[in-house]
């Protein structure tokens, strides 16, 4: 199992973070439409998940026609037809750290952003919701440091994006945050421009403004969001 699968599993959905893992394998090895990537069983083992945990992961990806399942001694999981996004993945594993820079990666998360939370408010589940208060819960409690507010932001970022049923919306928003998470979240912590308890306070109003479904509070939630990003470097 890796460090990042590991970390994924103590926060967040494990079915969810093993479906993650494999889209990760597919970009990382440049599988295409009919390759396998590997039986139920031996993946199961490599991620240290029960059986459910595995099976429901198939099922998202199943889902999201990013693989399909063969039964027999030849069997097991294969990379479906999904060209466009998977191609997504691999160009953006190919994107090199000296030659994207933070206020582009800025840039086209702030465009992605309002649109997912719009759609968070239109499709998010009462259980979705109940997953996002906690991850704002766990934001909002006493010494919550930098470091531990930037990763709890990003989790609570990919989960609103799980609500969405628009894939394509899903998988781009997801790769680019996985993909510059790491580098906004080091240089915001070390730049020590994170204000914790108003990205925290900010964060509140915008999942209960989805809860509520009032398309106005929405919007002026979005809007504050917003904020946070303004000047470059602040809390989120």
């Amino acid at each position: 199992m890796t460090r990042q699968l590991a970390g994924e599993l103590r926060t967040g959905s494990r079915a969810e973070s093993v479906a993650r893992a494999i889209e990760r394998r597919i970009a990382e090895q440049g599988l295409v439409a009919g390759d396998l990537i590997g039986t139920k069983a031996k993946m199961r083992e490599e991620y240290g998940v029960a059986v459910a945990t595995m099976n429901e992961a198939v099922r998202l990806l199943s889902d999201r026609s990013v693989i399909y399942v063969r039964p027999g001694v030849k069997g097991g999981l294969f990379v479906a037809s999904r060209p466009v996004l998977v191609r997504l993945g691999r160009k953006m594993l190919e994107l090199s750290g000296d030659s994207v820079s933070v206020a582009d990666c800025l840039m086209m998360r702030n465009a992605l952003e309002p649109l997912v939370m719009e759609e968070t408010a239109r499709h998010v589940t009462a259980d979705g919701l109940a997953e996002l208060r906690e991850i704002v819960w766990r934001m909002e409690r006493p010494g919550v440091e930098a470091e531990e507010y930037m990763r709890l932001n990003w989790e609570l970022h990919l989960k609103m994006a799980d609500a969405t049923p628009n894939q394509v919306l899903r998988h781009t928003y997801q790769s680019v945050l996985e993909y510059v998470g790491s580098r906004v979240q080091r240089v915001a912590t070390e730049q020590a421009a994170v204000d914790v308890i108003r990205g925290a306070r900010i964060h509140r109003a915008l999942v209960e403004a989805i809860a509520d479904g009032d398309p106005d509070e929405v919007r002026r939630a979005i809007a504050a969001h917003s904020a946070l990003t303004s000047p470059p470097g602040a809390g989120d």
